[in-house]
């Protein structure tokens, strides 16, 4: 068909020019169509003409609707998470101003401050500690209505320093009142007051002001009124972490419109228009929207506690220009592979086509179970390559045979031994069980203890299962404590302190036990004096802490800093000679039971040393 097309085209492209013309241009294309090779080329030359017009016609579009979709996908998990981490943040923040309504001695002194001086001095210490408690807060004040006192101190002066105005029409404030009130759970967020306190040393605007009224339970009125006021850095990040281009703007709004943040205020001028053409009602989602100027992508989300609302745009034109790049590329990659594809279709048909019907035969072979077939291998080009790989590949199936083969015969044989070593634990066990009645009968009773606890301590330690709850492997520890007690007399102590708030966390099997063995190993076998050996369990910051400390002389330093660097490598059975135990727990916490589970070694500033499990919440599901 294509011929036929091509030999139409030669006759109305030379009309009546001469019958000599038409017979030698007919003979030409007749001598070149006559071989394969140069119908491949041919056929193949046109059909590619073909398909990068067509493609010149819809890859702009195609191109656009991708980088859209895909600019739409992107910028909603982006908001999302940025949305996250907001209100995260403010989470934060209304913690800190909670700390002075928890504060009882603070709350006392909002009341005789203008009687008490020590009143007074307690209230401004508290107000410097919040302050210097982190580095994001610009300013701190605290206004007491009783008094009309207003507590400031702020960064915004060359040296922070507290003072104390007397502001009038203080309470008339609107965020005052929001505040106040217990539909609004006694606080409310705004951005900094349009003076010089809505900038930073820097220049650069301020984030917002946190107001929290620390109400007196019974009258439920304000007794006071802390506003944190925030700087900019931590927006500043989250702004940087998204923006990617010049032509993008993002701004930042609460739930009552009020803005917040606008990162280019030449191009959204006009924050209200654009307010009312989103639809509020819906958390998430996308708009186009022309400023008077140029169309834009909108792209906003609400967040479903503090409300706030985030809004990202990015003009079409900026979009488009991404697409006409991505199309002239691939009309630049078209126009190269039809000039490489036809040179190889042209040039090479026939030195492909024989070692392809050779390297195909060999497949049939392989096809049928036969894998010791090889191909011979002549030249260097993709063929030689192509046949290198076939080689290798049927080399890698019987290897993969053969190791198949072994495993299995490896898995029988593992099986047969793990069965037999099931023999000698149940006679031992059944043997102790044996001892102890034993003893019983004879009324040896502190035998018969010791004889339960080496029992137990057997069963716990061939029970099967990585991993056993905490109140589990403490039981255990106490089996193994009796028996060295028993061995070293008044000389080892050991206390344990278990919040029951942790008892059921996993834990690996073994682990409690390890770092106790390891202070009567390093501490009680090394001196004469008493040891005194401390297990804690308690819940702190979101983690389940276990500790076993003791107290000995401590680790020395250099030993502590190679235990500490063994933690942290990954290449550690190469060469180690000590603290492999510590080491593999630690790799068994991060496998079996959480990946930033981790263990902390330390001395302690009073003598002795310190080995701490720390757990995150999440990893026993435990909300104490």
């Amino acid at each position: 068909m294509i011929l036929l097309i091509y030999r139409e085209i030669v006759f109305i492209y030379i009309g009546n020019g001469g019958d000599k013309m038409k017979r030698f241009l007919l003979d030409l294309s007749s001598r070149y169509t006559r071989k394969l090779g140069n119908k491949l080329g041919l056929a193949f030359s046109l059909i590619v003409c073909v398909l990068i017009l067509v493609l010149a016609t819809v890859s702009y579009y195609r191109t656009t609707w991708i980088i859209r979709d895909n600019y739409i996908s992107n910028t909603a998990k982006e908001l999302k998470h940025m949305n996250e981490s907001l209100e995260s943040y403010v989470a934060q923040i209304d913690a800190l101003s909670l700390t002075f309504r928890r504060d009882d001695n603070f709350m006392e002194a909002l009341i005789n401050d203008e009687e008490d001086f020590s009143s007074r001095l307690y209230i401004e210490n508290q107000l410097r500690n919040l302050f210097f408690s982190s580095r994001d807060i610009a300013a701190v004040s605290l206004y007491i209505p009783r008094t009309g006192a207003e507590y400031t101190i702020s960064r915004l002066t060359d040296s922070p320093k507290l003072v104390v105005n007397y502001p009038k029409y203080m309470m008339s404030n609107p965020w005052f009142k929001e505040a106040s009130s217990r539909a609004n759970t006694f606080r409310s967020i705004k951005p900094p007051l349009q003076s010089s306190w809505a900038y930073n040393t820097d220049n650069k605007p301020l984030f917002f002001t946190f107001h929290r009224a620390l109400i007196n339970i019974p009258s439920q009125r304000p007794l006071g009124m802390v506003s944190i006021t925030i700087n900019s850095a931590y927006r500043d990040k989250m702004i940087n972490d998204i923006l990617e281009q010049s032509a993008e703007v993002i701004a930042i709004f609460d739930r009552n419109n009020t803005s917040f943040y606008n990162s280019n205020s030449k191009i959204l001028s006009n924050e209200a228009d654009l307010l009312q053409s989103i639809n509020w009602t819906k958390p998430e989602g996308y708009l186009n929207w022309n400023s008077g100027k140029q169309d834009f992508l909108v792209m906003y989300d609400v967040s479903p506690g503090d409300g706030w609302k985030l809004v990202k745009m990015i003009s079409t034109s900026a979009l488009n220009e991404r697409a006409k790049n991505t199309r002239n590329l691939e009309f630049l990659i078209g126009l190269v592979f039809l000039l490489i594809g036809t040179l190889l279709v042209t040039f090479t048909t026939k030195t492909i086509t024989r070692p392809l019907k050779r390297l195909s035969k060999q497949m049939e072979k392989v096809g049928g179970a036969n894998f010791d077939v090889m191909i011979e291998i002549n030249g260097n080009d993709e063929i030689a390559y192509l046949s290198k790989k076939f080689n290798a590949m049927v080399a890698k199936i019987n290897d993969l045979i053969n190791e198949e083969y072994k495993a299995k015969l490896g898995e029988k044989t593992a099986r047969m031994k793990a069965l037999e070593a099931q023999i000698n634990p149940h006679f031992l066990y059944n043997a102790l069980q044996t001892i102890s009645t034993e003893a019983l009968v004879h009324r040896v009773d502190h035998i018969d203890r010791m004889v339960q606890a080496l029992a137990y301590i057997l069963r716990y330690s061939i029970r099967t299962g990585d991993n056993v709850n905490l109140s589990q492997e403490m039981r255990n520890v106490e089996s193994y404590v009796m028996l060295q007690q028993a061995r070293y007399g008044e000389r080892l102590s050991v206390t344990i302190d278990l919040e029951e708030t942790i008892a059921d966390i996993p834990i690996p099997k073994m682990a409690v036990q390890l770092l106790v063995e390891n202070s009567i190993k390093h501490v009680l076998e090394q001196t004469l004096d008493p040891v005194l050996i401390r297990i804690r369990g308690y819940f702190r910051e979101g983690r389940t802490i276990i500790e076993v400390s003791d107290n000995g002389p401590g680790i020395p330093e250099a030993r502590l800093k190679e235990l500490l660097e063994l933690l942290q490598k990954e290449n550690w059975m190469s060469g180690q000679q000590g603290g492999i135990g510590l080491k593999n727990l630690s790799e068994r916490l991060k496998l079996l039971i959480h990946s930033d589970a981790r263990l902390d070694i330390r001395n302690l500033p009073e003598g002795g040393a310190s080995v701490q499990i720390i757990i995150p919440v999440e990893a026993g599901g435990i909300y104490p």
